[in-house]
């Protein structure tokens, strides 16, 4: 599937046409911090997080935390190490899996890498978010990338995932600061995560941007139009003198947009079925999952409005095994393109 780039087409015809008249902001952070504290951290302030992780900028993770946190947690996990008094702050493939192994089966909602991601990094990504995601703890990432080119770009998409929440390849001026690529991502991941999930940021704008770089063209053939067609997060100026850049089209290299991804992800982590490991594997347990399922059916649904429907029933497997059969998760389409139809008279 490729994104569509959105557009608004006007035609003139002879005649009139006729027709008829939650949130997810708890961010794990993987970087280089002012520390050997090699254990995960959690923190529920900045200053907590600064005073343990430290602010001297030349450390990744330092230098990303005060632009990425939320009002919700951060999950650190330090990839420094040290050695014979020499600190390595360099991100390696494995060091970022050791790192995502300490935090495997915990509660949070996104993954923040302090690094621009080559593809091996971002294969790694993918392979823990299906290992979680089969623990019933889904969460998503948002990446740094730079690429040489459209074909280096293409691979990148292609390798995603599911899991994929943006991929960012450009730089933005925030409130009047000049944030590098790295920068760049992480104020989009907390952009992203104080958003509803039940929102896209399809030509929705990111607030306090006020420049970006590079820009693209969107003509067909253009690398832009061919990069929000990976499904890569591509921003651009809708009102350049209201300081007003939008994401292009916020569909996923998955081919879903990132609301879509974000909801799937809530609801999975929203059914509370853990409190039934250990019961008795009979009718009136099923009949207990069934009203758990009910229940996260009517909020994500009545109260949320996140999606329009969720098919579900409950069966047991054998004497230790239940399966939960979810067979339909329906959501609404995102609007990528507006016809417009006039027609002049003159009398």
């Amino acid at each position: 599937m490729t994104a569509q780039y959105p557009e608004i087409e006007v035609v003139q015809q002879s005649r009139p046409t006729k027709g008829r008249s939650g949130l997810l902001n708890n961010i794990a952070i993987i970087g280089a911090f002012d520390t050997t504290v090699a254990d995960p951290q959690l923190f529920g302030s900045l200053t907590e997080a600064q005073t343990a992780l430290g602010t001297d900028e030349t450390y990744n993770g330092c230098k990303v935390l005060p632009i990425i946190f939320t009002s919700g947690t951060c999950l650190a996990v330090n990839i420094t190490t040290e050695s014979e008094g020499t600190r390595d702050k360099t991100l390696t493939t494995a060091k970022l899996s050791a790192a995502l192994a300490k935090i495997k089966g915990e509660d949070f909602d996104m993954i923040f890498v302090a690094d621009t991601l080559a593809d091996d990094a971002i294969v790694i990504l993918d392979t823990f978010c299906q290992a979680i995601h089969k623990m019933k703890m889904p969460a998503g990432y948002v990446a740094a990338i730079n690429r040489a080119n459209i074909s280096a770009y293409t691979t990148t998409a292609g390798i995603a995932g599911e899991w994929c929440y943006g991929l960012i390849s450009q730089s933005m001026t925030v409130n009047g600061t000049e944030y590098d690529v790295l920068e760049s991502a992480a104020y989009y991941a907390k952009v992203i995560a104080e958003l509803d999930p039940g929102n896209s940021m399809t030509m929705k704008q990111v607030p306090g941007v006020t420049a970006i770089s590079p820009e693209y063209t969107f003509e067909t053939g253009d690398q832009g139009r061919a990069m929000v067609g990976l499904g890569l997060t591509i921003l651009k100026a809708l009102d350049r003198g209201n300081s007003k850049y939008v994401v292009v089209n916020s569909e996923q290299p998955n081919g879903l947009d990132l609301y879509i991804n974000r909801v799937r992800d809530y609801v999975i982590k929203e059914m509370a079925l853990h409190q039934f490991l250990g019961n008795r594997n009979r009718t009136p347990t099923h009949n207990q999952i069934v009203a758990e399922l009910d229940r996260v059916k009517y909020k994500c649904i009545d109260l949320m409005d996140l999606l329009n429907d969720i098919d579900y029933y409950v069966e047991k497997k054998d004497a230790k095994c239940v399966d939960v059969n979810i067979t339909k998760l329906v959501f609404d389409g995102i609007i990528t393109k507006i016809n417009v139809y006039y027609s002049i008279e003159v009398q």
